[in-house]
């Protein structure tokens, strides 16, 4: 989360009644005007303020209670603790105009903290109710800033258009300073994933310049970010690194937040490699780095480890090349993890929404039957068929309702089972499937056996012919091997260009036969479709319980072996584990460098 700290930080302006104001209620004001340039300060007032908490009102009272959560969350870093006194205010208060916006600024809370503690479903769950408030919300001020959490929450998710609906509802009704550096920030980005930024920079410049008024720098630094990428997307390149190295990487290090500063840097990094300056590069990539687990599961994090996997390549360093690659792979793993839990976490709770929506119409149904019901009573039979008529209506929406929550599962299971790039089972789903199935084969005394392959030269592929290339290329050879698999046998893209194959009921050299045919179905096929030509190889290693036992990740494990023996060996072919071959394993053989694929 870019700003989400800011947010929380901005998220709480005293909320009292001014005709009652006290010398609580101004020590309050005090705490608040603290909050983001005095945490010291801050804290300071609140333990006097906690000292003197009987002579509060009730309003006061709840206005102590979230200063406190804010305390817990961004000062004490304990944000279990703090979610959990957000949640007790937000069901402590009632349910009228008077605390209406207390309850409203507790869900918005609730759903800022949830974010940054990545617990997306929850965080929803509560922006959903706060923007059900929100229009109960006297306080134009106070309703802004729930619905600015609401657009930098949907960002987040991925679901840009309804960031830029929340972002522009604050720009129509004219916000405070503050919150219109925020919306400015959130529909830029918004227009920017969407492809819908105006034509030149006047927008940009317009919102750079409210966020300086304002004092916003983390603000500031978010927008120039995004400026960069759009000069970048333009191929204005130096201007977007004269930008980032005269203002912006010195704005983002003022603001102290490392995300921030990781995504400046990173920027940087990438723009200086494509400058060719691969010091400059690499200096910005390695202080990226060195922010460690403030940048975790970002980005940022991603690209700078691709830019030092690319310099790494341009001086001829392979194995240097190797290791910052396999580094880049598990940052990119771990970050679309967190995009997936993200997305997921969307859907469930749009399904949620979904399911609500049906039960109250459904509610609303039934309260109309029963009423019907009621009246039919002191009325004549004649009336008997108009009653038929709405319990067969009432049960067709039920019955619709059920199909349509049954569909919703199904979709949800599908999501979370399938990638969706190959329609193959993901690493997760395959590695349940499988164990399931030896499991059965170790009770039965039945064989199995297990195919791994990788796709020879496949990085080649992407930088040569780009990646729509490349996804073209992993869908076909889905579909070629999927054409020699059986019903029993359980077929996975486990990795970036790397399948599995667990084969039920076969010896090794019936897996070794159908690798091989699987090896021929690929090289048969026509990449002309894709646009280019080129051929498509892959490298085969497999292992089999026979030498192997029946446990998946000792099957994989050999089968991996196998694999980088094929490689080692000149790729395209298949190796096959034995037990004799064990102890020939134990001594690694070095795999020659990659060379471009010939088109």
């Amino acid at each position: 989360m870019r700003i989400v700290f800011a947010l929380i930080l901005l998220s709480l302006a005293p909320v009292m009644n001014v005709q009652a104001a006290s010398s609580f209620a101004e020590q309050l004001k005090e705490a608040d005007k603290a909050r983001t340039s005095d945490p010291k300060r801050f804290s300071e007032i609140l333990n006097r303020l906690e000292k003197s908490k009987e002579q509060a009102t009730p309003l006061e009272t709840q206005q102590l209670r979230l200063f406190q959560a804010i305390r817990t969350a961004a000062y004490k870093d304990r944000y279990d603790e703090a979610i959990g006194q957000a949640i007790a205010v937000y069901r402590d208060v009632k349910d009228d105009a008077k605390e209406i916006d207390f309850q409203y600024k507790a869900a918005s809370l609730i759903a800022n903290l949830s974010a940054v503690k990545r617990d997306f479903a929850t965080g929803l769950r509560y922006l959903e109710r706060a923007m059900q408030l929100r229009n109960r919300v006297k306080s134009k001020t106070v309703r802004h800033e729930g619905v600015g959490a609401a657009a930098m929450t949907y960002n987040q998710m991925g679901q840009y258009s309804l960031g830029l609906q929340y972002a522009e509802e604050i720009l129509r009704e004219q916000p405070e300073p503050r919150m219109k550096c925020f919306a400015g920030s959130f529909r830029l980005e918004s227009q920017f994933a969407l492809g819908l930024l105006p034509k030149g920079d006047q927008a940009f410049d317009a919102a750079i310049a409210n966020c300086v008024a304002a004092k916003e720098k983390m603000a500031v630094s978010t927008i120039r970010a995004t400026m960069a990428r759009k000069w970048a997307s333009e191929g204005r390149i130096d201007h977007a690194v004269d930008m980032l190295q005269k203002d912006g990487l010195r704005d983002a290090l003022a603001t102290r937040y490392p995300r921030i500063i990781a995504e400046i840097r990173s920027i940087l990094a990438d723009l200086k490699l494509g400058k060719g300056d691969l010091e400059a590069a690499e200096a910005q990539a390695l202080e990226t780095i060195a922010l460690g687990e403030e940048i975790k599961s970002t980005q940022s994090l991603v690209t700078a480890y691709h830019t030092l996997y690319r310099i790494a390549e341009r001086r001829g360093q392979p194995n240097e090349a190797l290791s910052l690659y396999k580094r880049y792979a598990e940052a990119d793993k771990t970050y679309q993890s967190d995009v997936k839990a993200r997305e997921l976490a969307y859907e469930i709770v749009r399904h949620e929404t979904q399911q609500k929506t049906q039960r109250i119409e459904l509610l609303e149904r039934k309260t109309q039957l029963l009423q019907l019901q009621q009246k039919l009573v002191n009325e004549s039979a004649q009336k008997a068929r108009l009653a038929t008529f709405f319990l067969i209506l009432v049960l067709a929406g039920i019955i619709y309702w059920a199909v349509q929550v049954k569909r919703h599962q199904q979709q949800l299971k599908r999501l979370a089972e399938t990638d969706t790039l190959t329609g193959l089972r993901n690493r997760h789903s395959f590695t349940q499937r499988s164990e399931r199935a030896l499991f059965e084969c170790a009770r039965d005394g039945e064989p199995a056996a297990l195919v791994m392959f990788d796709l020879d030269h496949f990085k080649a592929v992407n930088d040569t012919y780009g990646h729509g290339a490349g996804d073209w290329v992993l869908k076909q050879v889905g579909k070629a091997c999927m054409a020699h698999c059986r019903k029993v046998d359980h077929l996975g893209r486990i990795g970036g260009e790397e399948f599995a194959i667990l084969l039920r009921g076969l010896d090794v050299a019936g897996a070794a036969r159908l690798a091989e045919d699987c090896r021929a179905q690929m090289a048969q096929i026509d990449t002309r479709e894709s646009g280019y030509g080129f051929v498509i190889t892959a490298s085969f290693g497999v292992s089999s319980t026979v030498s192997s036992g029946y446990d998946l990740s000792r099957l994989l494990s050999h089968a991996d072996q196998m694999l980088y023996r094929a490689k080692n060996e000149g790729r395209n072919r298949v190796c096959v584990h034995t037990a004799e071959q064990a102890a020939d394993l134990k001594t690694p053989k070095r795999s020659p460098a990659l060379t471009v694929v010939n088109t």
